[in-house]
């Protein structure tokens, strides 16, 4: 999506200038043809070669065009793939977070594996062939910048944004969200070799803009998460800024929050995640000073976003979790201080589900519970925090018409915020009928932001 974005933009600017170019060298052939004066020759030399660049620019103008048309429907086939390959992926973390046993076989699983690595192969190779082209066109524009500059400027130098991996997770949230017409800064890490996208809005109050923190699922990536849900087209609108990280890569090559403080829970590495965002959150605040932290995960991400609220992150006001809880067992939360949580979840999600489900048993065999708990469960833990008591039978405040692939207003929103801890708001979004990955669009957006941004 990105790309495709970037390649629009390109092309249009570069159309643009050239027409500009072309009428301005028009007027002065114009200007040179009425002034008169004694110096005929030069002027007519000087005609014949404005009337000269005209014919050329104008020969470039009818080859981009050409181009342009031809690219559209490369275009939106690459939209059409890349629509099936996110598809894909959350198909894949599906898989990598159900039962083993619900697939038919190993083999099965390998093969539904090396079908989704050829797919990204393919449009790998289609990407890297539009990059090209991109780079020609911009080539072209670069020829008229000194005429028409650039009306916005990443932050970062241009070196710098060039030296980024073709096609990793940084360099593709990096594309995505230049658009957003924000502040775009990398932040590095102190202590990993990794850098995470900070995007902040053009106003921007010193200790007050607030920052997002949002955190990608099981196997997906900061440019997949922003796509999927684009808060990064809101930083300028809504005045906050917006920190996009990613987790650790592992062995099989999905990318992954640790949200327990065990080693290697569930296969994974012991990646200390806490440390990791805490500090990372500590060094985007030495770029800029921000008001109140919110976390938004989807997913792992989710789990992830509940788990840094059990540890404290200084600062932390409230968090948003969709389709991710946490874990039954209950211990590494002791002593959480109390946070606004919304939760939100879909009734049909067959990936974590809505109830929750305690089947799994931890591999050393000591019988402690090791999976995760249901989304009624979670609101009811994190209002006792603040003091208050989530009822057995709450009643809508709200039904919200979020998911497109639902008919009607299939979530229901459930609010609890009288006899909680001051400023404390706890709040259930649950979306009947709607999968693990909801279509949402920009009503979903509009919605968590205004619920994230309220919680001062």
């Amino acid at each position: 999506m990105e790309l495709i974005l970037a390649l629009k933009s390109v092309e249009a600017a570069s159309l643009r200038r050239l027409g500009t170019l072309a009428a301005c060298i028009l007027l002065a052939a114009i200007a040179l043809g009425c002034s008169g004066g004694g110096e005929d020759s030069d002027s007519n030399e000087r005609l014949r070669e404005l009337e000269a660049d005209v014919r050329s620019l104008e020969e470039s103008n009818e080859v981009l065009a050409a181009e342009n048309a031809a690219l559209k429907g490369e275009i939106e086939t690459l939209r059409r793939e890349q629509v099936d390959l996110a598809e894909a992926l959350r198909a894949a973390e599906s898989a990598a977070e159900q039962e083993q046993d619900a697939l038919d076989s190993e083999a099965a699983r390998d093969e539904q594996l090396a079908a989704l690595e050829e797919g990204q192969i393919r449009i790998g190779e289609r990407l890297d062939g539009l990059d090209a082209r991109i780079q020609e066109l911009e080539a072209v524009a670069s020829r008229i910048e000194s005429v028409f500059p650039s009306a916005t400027e990443w932050t970062g130098s241009k070196d710098e944004q060039s030296l980024l991996p073709v096609g990793s997770a940084l360099a593709r949230t990096v594309r995505l969200v230049e658009e957003s017409g924000g502040d775009i800064y990398l932040v590095d890490h102190p202590g990993r070799e990794d850098r995470a996208v900070l995007v902040t809005p053009l106003e921007f109050v010193d200790g007050e803009t607030p920052l997002i923190v949002s955190l990608h699922g099981f196997g997906g990536h900061s440019a997949y998460l922003s796509a999927y849900v684009p808060l990064h087209e809101r930083v300028n609108t809504e005045g906050f800024a917006l920190l996009l990280p990613n987790g650790t890569l592992g062995a099989a090559g999905n990318r992954f929050w640790n949200p327990t403080d065990q080693c290697c829970a569930g296969g994974k590495s012991g990646e200390d995640d806490v440390a990791y965002l805490t500090e990372l959150v500590a060094t985007a605040r030495e770029v800029r000073d921000f008001g109140p932290v919110y976390f938004f995960g989807y997913s792992n991400g989710g789990f992830m976003s509940y788990h840094m609220a059990c540890k404290g992150l200084p600062g932390l006001r409230a968090i948003a979790s969709l389709a991710g809880t946490s874990y039954v067992e209950d211990a590494s939360c002791e002593g959480a201080p109390p946070v606004s949580v919304l939760h939100i979840h879909g009734t049909a999600d067959d990936v974590i589900r809505y109830e929750g489900d305690e089947s799994k048993r931890v591999p050393t065999g000591d019988g402690a519970p090791a999976f995760y708990a249901g989304a009624r469960e979670m609101v009811t833990r994190w209002s006792r925090r603040a003091g208050c008591d989530w009822p057995e039978s709450p009643e809508p405040h709200v039904s919200l018409d979020l998911d497109r692939s639902v008919p009607g207003s299939e979530t229901q929103a459930f609010r609890l915020e009288s006899g909680c801890a001051e400023g404390i708001t706890i709040e259930l979004w649950m979306g009947a009928g709607s999968s693990h990955a909801p279509g949402y669009g920009d009503a979903f957006v509009d919605a968590l932001l205004g619920w994230l941004l309220s919680q001062e």
